[in-house]
């Protein structure tokens, strides 16, 4: 599908629209080696980003022009968000026009791009790394009326070890817990990847460790966090592989079990693994790429691919296709709903990090953004929006090159 058909889809709403069952086909194996960089840069031509760009133009009614993206006029539920793109610094832009209204005053090291979260209250956290310093340090800021940033600090006991870093962040629904996944950082071989809360207040840390999710898969990636609105639950998308073998066993379906469990914060730590199960990948979701809780527990927003991977002559394909953001329900496992969807078309290449697909949420739990970082060979299929009565408005970068998002 070109990216001028597939923003057209964009356009049409999908109220009422189901997933249907589609037979999963093995993907091929890329060679297995060591934990690859978080974010393999694509090549694009400038005059394919041009295409998307006028694309989406030409559906939204408006000329793109100077800090202005090509987006709908349906009124957003945020004025500004945060970005971490790759190869480039976190800014603040506004959500009307795209253009950059902040620059964070941290850090960057090109392999390793920061991850945002967003908190109550128009507080952000983002954890990146420092000169002189092995492990990422999480800092706290908040942003003003007029999307700039104040009060630039490092959190309390936000200093992480010597070859941590962040994968994954969510803020509690209070602002006083931040939960985060663990990842070591790359031609490290650290442990089992782990869990970690941490008091905003006081930096007291709390740790879960990965565990087994069945034999032989012992490797952890967290690959998203929420929280129910009462902040007493965490809930947890975790990937287990049999290796540490990189990202590209985590893109393959056969190569990782995907559960989505609950943990109960006054169990003090322990396993991700001994959590309770609320979902786990089967025939009807069998590649669950983000997870996040509703505030009242009942429902599960899941980013599901399925069907085949469609390559080229060159790569092959890396994702199933056929995508799908769904509700499931807790209590029944059942699809409940569609929100989005959409055929990804070539996955040969990525261009996304800490994980090239992924789905986020704002503090109240309901406004959802969406990045989709894959590239085919003119490089017109990366995604980047926030979701709006079946569709995706379009935010800066369009194309999906980011790292992390939040608003």
């Amino acid at each position: 599908m070109t990216g001028t058909l597939d923003r057209l889809t964009d356009a049409m709403t999908a109220a009422g629209d189901t997933v249907q069952d589609a037979t999963l086909r093995p993907l091929i194996r890329r060679e297995r080696g060591r934990r690859l960089p978080r974010w393999v840069a694509p090549v694009a031509a400038a005059a394919a980003v041009a295409l998307v760009i006028g694309s989406a133009a030409a559906l939204s009614g408006r000329k793109p022009g100077p800090g202005r993206p090509a987006a709908s006029a349906v009124t957003a539920p945020h004025r500004y968000y945060v970005e971490s793109a790759l190869g480039d610094v976190t800014v603040v832009r506004s959500t009307a026009t795209g253009a950059v209204t902040a620059t964070l005053p941290i850090p960057y090291r090109d392999a390793d791009p920061p991850v945002v979260a967003a908190g109550p209250g128009g507080v952000f956290y983002v954890a990146a790394f420092v000169r002189g310093a092995s492990g990422e340090r999480i800092y706290r800021f908040r942003l003003t009326s007029t999307g700039h940033v104040s009060g630039f600090s490092p959190l309390p006991g936000g200093m992480l070890g010597a070859g941590q870093m962040a994968d994954s962040m969510a803020a509690s629904p209070s602002g006083s817990l931040l939960a985060f996944g663990l990842a070591g950082t790359y031609g490290n071989n650290p442990p089992a990847d782990q869990l970690v809360v941490i008091n905003t207040v006081t930096g007291a840390k709390t740790t879960w460790r990965g565990g087994v999710a069945r034999p032989g898969f012992k490797w952890l990636k967290i690959a998203s966090l929420s929280w129910t609105g009462d902040g007493r639950k965490l809930v947890v998308l975790g990937q287990w592989t049999r290796t540490d073998s990189g990202f590209y066993s985590e893109a393959v379906p056969a190569g990782r079990v995907a559960e989505v469990r609950e943990i109960d914060l006054s169990s003090g730590g322990g396993r991700v693994s001994a959590g309770r199960l609320l979902l786990r990948q089967s025939a009807q979701f069998p590649y669950i790429a983000q997870a996040l809780i509703s505030p009242d527990g009942s429902t599960i927003t899941a980013l599901v691919l399925k069907g085949g991977a469609v390559g080229s002559k060159q790569i092959s394909g890396t994702y199933p296709e056929d995508m799908s953001v769904a509700q499931i329900s807790v209590a029944t496992g059942r699809q409940l709903s569609v929100l989005y969807r959409r055929r990804l078309g070539d996955t040969g290449e990525i261009n996304g990090a800490p994980d090239p697909l992924g789905l986020s949420t704002d503090a109240t739990g309901r406004n959802l953004m969406l990045i989709v970082g894959v590239c085919n060979l003119h490089c017109t299929n990366g995604l980047n929006g926030w979701i709006h009565g079946g569709r995706l408005i379009p935010l800066q970068p369009i194309d999906g090159r980011l790292a992390s998002e939040a608003w």
